[in-house]
């Protein structure tokens, strides 16, 4: 059975930072670290063997792990004739194995043993699941903390990374980035903790899957009783549903109790038990009492450009009804509020040159040109290059200097000439004219014009006969002369 929350859609607008960053370290770790773990193993098992650990402790593994397992005479005899590497194996990873054996009177009472064994035990521990791995009857800090960063093998790590960016693409978004790690943090230390006062036990466990059970909690938590929709797999049945968040929180519990209690496997539902019901509470009471800081609008599916739409609209039907006066009144006040918007400015362009209104036109220039050099602007460029030969106010040298930078990274030859034309009329020419003349000039050489490529040339040698870029197009003529 799978349950999963499907009301926001992935909006890559706004990518959720942290998650994928959390995804990088989990891959990272598992890939870069855990992948050492076999070659760790080679070397902890032959430090055992070597050390002549297997014929020392044979017997007392094979009937300690007898006993607790229950097993018939038909295993006992199967685990008795198990290849040494493997059996060896399994006397390493057998940690209450491991501490009855330290508490017996043979043990304790051989010094040689016991240096044997700390050697073999410290390679061991070399491996990810005993170095950062938690183990309840072994508490550290370290463990705490580290084992939710490690997994199992890569069918535990991509489901687990699955379930946390599906449920941390909208977490990160409806909280704070600091608030959801913490949170997420917070629900992998309480699934530790859970199966530490519960369960005891001598075993390791990894795996992020206690935090991201926080985060279904958590999710649960910031919509209450708000109906969203799910998406259900049920064997051959799946599909959608709508109903309010915490009605799953039962169903999820459950699912979780009834493996706790009923299934035969290796899940730690004590740690999704206790990460849920950790991101729950976490979420849902700072929400009862106005703690907690949520973006409702993300909530509520409210489009955040949405005033900025109708004033863009409002301003379409002044255009419309041709009440250019009141459209280019209101024109500064949005070019204050909605700055660098290419779609407002190519609006208040045509008021501010029908009008000649030169403050409105100089606020839009600034703008425009302030926005960074993209194809979507290159329409409206071009535009203002056009217009340049017969609307006086674009003629400014200011203006064309920022035409003939645009145009020449926009790789308009054509229209960066008729801008250089321009700018070289000015009396106060810019220090930059003769590498953007040089520039300009490989551009229409590529177009195999090189009529205007002699006409630049010949500006370079009678203004500026000993800069640099003078030369290198002097010879830059003679080569696609030839």
């Amino acid at each position: 059975m799978l349950i999963i929350p499907a009301e926001h859609p992935l909006d890559w607008k706004k990518p959720p930072v942290i998650t994928l960053l959390l995804i990088l370290l989990n891959v990272l770790i598992y890939f870069g670290y855990q992948s050492g773990d076999s070659a760790r193993q080679e070397v902890a098992v032959k430090q055992y063997l070597d050390a002549g650990l297997l014929n020392r402790e044979k017997a007392l593994f094979v009937e300690s792990f007898s006993n607790r397992n229950k097993l018939d005479d038909d295993q006992r005899k199967w685990l008795t004739a198990a290849p040494r590497v493997q059996l060896a194996q399994l006397i390493l990873g057998d940690l209450e194995f491991e501490n009855t054996l330290h508490y017996t009177p043979a043990y304790q009472d051989d010094p040689a043993w016991q240096a044997d064994r700390a050697k073999a035990e410290a390679a061991r521990n070399t491996m990810s699941n005993y170095r950062f791995g938690f183990i309840p009857a072994k508490f550290t800090v370290q463990g705490l903390f580290g084992a939710m960063f490690l997994h199992a093998d890569f069918g535990h790590l991509a489901g687990n990374m699955l379930f946390l960016f599906i449920f941390g693409f909208a977490l990160e978004r409806a909280l704070s980035p600091a608030v959801y790690v913490g949170l997420y943090l917070l629900s992998g230390l309480a699934s530790h903790l859970l199966w530490w006062a519960m369960d005891p036990v001598w075993a390791t466990g990894i795996g992020a899957s206690g935090a991201i059970a926080g985060l279904m909690g958590m999710y649960l938590g910031i919509y209450g009783l708000r109906r969203i929709n799910f998406f259900y797999w049920l064997g051959p049945m799946f599909g959608y549903f709508r109903a309010p968040a915490l009605w799953i929180l039962p169903i999820w519990m459950g699912k979780e109790l009834y493996g706790l209690l009923l299934a035969d496997d290796h899940v730690n539902y004590y740690a999704h038990l206790g990460g849920m019901g950790a991101g729950f509470l976490a979420v849902w009471l700072p929400r009862q009492v106005g703690k907690l800081k949520v973006d409702e609008a993300y909530l509520n599916k409210e489009d955040p450009d949405a005033p900025f739409k109708r004033e863009l609209a409002a301003l379409d039907s002044l255009i419309g009804q041709f009440n250019l006066e009141q459209a280019a009144a209101r024109g500064p006040d949005l070019l204050t509020r909605y700055p660098n918007r290419l779609i407002l400015l190519e609006r208040l362009y045509p008021v501010a040159k029908s009008r000649e209104d030169k403050a409105l036109l100089s606020a839009v220039l600034k703008q425009f040109f302030a926005l960074p050099q993209a194809t979507a602007n290159l329409p409206q460029l071009q535009r203002l290059a056009d217009d340049s030969g017969q609307f006086v106010l674009l003629q400014h040298p200011a203006v064309q200097l920022h035409l003939l930078q645009r145009l020449l990274q926009a790789r308009d030859g054509v229209r960066a000439l008729s801008a250089w034309r321009k700018l070289i009329q000015t009396r106060n020419r810019p220090p930059q004219l003769p590498a953007l003349t040089l520039q300009l000039a490989k551009q229409l050489g590529q177009l195999d014009d090189r009529r205007s490529v002699a006409e630049l040339h010949e500006f370079l040698r009678a203004v500026y006969p000993d800069a640099e870029q003078t030369q290198q197009l002097g010879v830059y003529q003679q080569h696609i002369a030839r």
